[in-house]
């Protein structure tokens, strides 16, 4: 424990007079996991089912040209924190060795609809659509995740090493420091789904819709 505690001020600060554990303080290192997830099919609804769907998930990013069809997809993340000790004559330090942090999909799903007759031509339209969606998910996170490294690589120096005060606990410290550190890479992320967004929406255009809609004609 410290022998003197320090108030919020002194403990973020970079002065090595009021943090006793800024001798500790390093970049830690970065460890990026992503997935796409597993993408699944949905046959069992009607139409109007999932036009309801549409309704209610309309937080996700994206959607069918018909309502024969229908595309989602949640974006996933988070940040787990590593630390490990230190010790001065004065102070016990806790200080951030390593941040994993993950970004991907989870539940990718297309939905077709059970009205519509899988060996008709508007049957492989809509698929072809939603598989489209799903295309763009890959692409755009594929395409991203260098950008993304990047960003998250900037953030880490932010994280400074901590000195435990009494009646602290390193679980208590190292929850603080995953906090702030999502809290930091939080826009990053955030531009990754307005970039995704775009892109989906460039589908699910006027001009698309006629012409995937002159297909079957």
């Amino acid at each position: 424990m410290c022998a003197k505690p320090l108030n919020a001020q002194e403990n973020n600060s970079n002065s090595p007079e009021r943090n006793p554990c800024a001798q500790y303080d390093r970049i830690p290192k970065l460890r990026l996991r992503s997935s796409f997830g597993k993408l699944k099919y949905d046959f069992q609804h009607s139409s109007s089912q999932l036009k309801q769907m549409s309704s209610k998930k309309s937080r996700v990013l994206e959607s069918g040209t018909f309502m024969s069809g229908l595309s989602f997809v949640d974006i996933d993340w988070s940040v787990t924190m590593s630390v490990i000790t230190k010790t001065t004559p004065d102070c016990k330090c806790v200080v951030p060795a390593a941040v994993d942090v993950f970004i991907g999909y989870r539940n990718p799903i297309i939905y077709i609809s059970k009205d519509v007759q899988d060996d008709k031509c508007i049957y492989n339209v809509v698929m072809r659509h939603e598989q489209q969606h799903q295309q763009i998910n890959v692409a755009v996170l594929e395409y991203y995740l260098p950008f993304l490294k990047k960003g998250f690589e900037e953030k880490l120096s932010i994280l400074k090493a901590r000195p435990l005060k009494a009646g602290t606990k390193v679980d208590n410290i190292m929850d603080d420091l995953n906090f702030e550190y999502a809290e930091a890479i939080r826009p990053i992320i955030n531009r990754f789904e307005i970039t995704l967004q775009l892109e989906q929406q460039n589908l699910d255009t006027r001009e698309n819709y006629e012409s995937e809609s002159n297909i079957c004609k």
